[in-house]
């Protein structure tokens, strides 16, 4: 599942950065092969809590972006939205440390590039930071430490 994952986040951040978008149909293709690759791991190592668990991921990083993108929509978009709940679901099987840090780490990363831009660019450009490469690299990083 995570070799989807890594796969298709390079291509969503490839495409992210740019058109500054993610194309919801390869968002929600990608979360259909990681909830059919869960539930596939789940029922040939029987863990049906992996589901749950994804579940749970989905829902809480999910809800967290969707209110962000609700609080401030200028700097989250729905791509975001639905990138985070895939992410979720795929850390969620990890624990709720990996969930966790794969929440945090996209901010830690994306400081530095955001400190950059409202150093060298003009007014009109700030906030354009594209946010899928950090969630995808945040999630990935994450997996990385925790397994």
């Amino acid at each position: 599942m995570w070799l989807i994952v890594v796969q298709v986040s390079t291509l969503l951040s490839l495409i992210d950065v740019a058109v500054n978008r993610l194309p919801a149909a390869l968002v929600m293709a990608t979360g259909s092969m990681v909830g059919v690759g869960i539930g596939a791991a789940a029922l040939l190592a029987r863990q049906p809590q992996w589901v749950l668990a994804a579940l749970l991921g989905a829902a809480g990083l999910g809800g967290v972006y969707l209110l962000l993108a609700v609080l401030v929509p200028s700097q989250m978009g729905m791509g975001d939205v639905r990138l985070a709940a895939v992410l979720g679901a795929a850390l969620g099987i990890g624990g709720w440390e990996t969930l966790l840090l794969g929440a945090v780490l996209p901010y830690l990363i994306g400081l530095p590039f955001a400190l950059a831009q409202l150093r060298h660019s003009s007014p009109l450009r700030r906030g354009q930071v594209p946010f899928g490469p950090l969630l995808a690299a945040g999630a990935i990083i994450a997996t990385a430490l925790t397994s």
